[in-house]
């Protein structure tokens, strides 16, 4: 896995800016790139974490770079939070709560709010969604949820809860058994998954049971899935950024 070059963490002369939209008590922040994109990404921060967690100088130069080089297309990315206003309680059982229950607000408020300021309502074939640690549990339950809203899916250390906490490394079969159950429901095999995490994560064993387990149903998990392991991985934002530098470029062509 490529290491990002460190003159990417530098500001880049073509950059994109970033927006923050409301709704409610919330907000959402938008990465509007120079000259618009056709493609949208929604990012989902890990537990503990709010919408500034990917926003951070280093990833959005980053991003500028590989977009001025032509690494990857342009596209917009959303950062939204999952725990409602004034939420204190975020361990993994409150977390977990909070995502399973957050494709609906998806869905309802931050897709419209942050498509009506961009001024396209994309097509499922052109937004991803994405996310690191509960981000990722909150990935997988997208494919559950809102198979018509997403194509690909890009789960980022961490498992689907499904099953309850830690579901992929618990219930590994049952986890699969019911992602194969949501992918037989789409009209046709055309979403990708792209599964990463490291050897040294904390998410690793559920995550690698999980997957393991889809494989037995290799019409809707195979050349659908794609896996990478990187060796000596680690549950950091700085190691997810790693996982998004060689992951974007080809997210849009799985």
């Amino acid at each position: 896995m490529k290491q990002i070059p460190g003159s990417y963490f530098a500001p880049c002369a073509r950059a994109g800016r970033v927006e923050s939209l409301s709704y409610g008590e919330k907000h959402v922040l938008v990465y509007l790139p120079e000259g618009g994109a056709g493609h949208i990404l929604y990012l989902i921060h890990g537990g503990g974490g709010d919408q500034r967690s990917f926003f951070r100088d280093d990833f959005l130069h980053m991003i500028d770079h590989m977009t001025a080089d032509a690494l990857m297309e342009p596209m917009y990315i959303v950062s939204p939070c999952f725990y409602d206003p004034g939420e204190t309680d975020k361990t993994p059982a409150s977390s977990g709560i909070a995502v399973k229950k957050f494709c609906a607000e998806l869905r309802d408020r931050v897709i419209p709010l942050a498509e009506d300021r961009i001024g396209t309502r994309f097509r499922r074939e052109d937004r991803a969604i994405s996310g690191f640690s509960m981000g990722g549990v909150t990935t997988w339950y997208a494919f559950l949820q809102a198979p018509d809203l997403f194509s690909r899916f890009l789960p980022l250390s961490g498992d689907c809860w499904v099953c309850g906490e830690k579901g992929g490394g618990k219930f590994p079969e049952e986890t699969a058994a019911k992602l194969a159950e949501a992918a037989e429901k789409q009209s046709a095999p055309d979403y990708r998954i792209h599964a990463i995490t490291g050897s040294r994560d904390i998410a690793f064993p559920n995550l690698d049971a999980q997957i393991r387990a889809m494989r037995a149903y290799p019409d809707l998990f195979g050349e659908q899935l794609r896996y990478d392991v990187l060796e000596g991985g680690v549950h950091d934002y700085e190691t997810i950024f790693r996982y998004l530098y060689n992951a974007l470029p080809g997210l849009f062509s799985l």
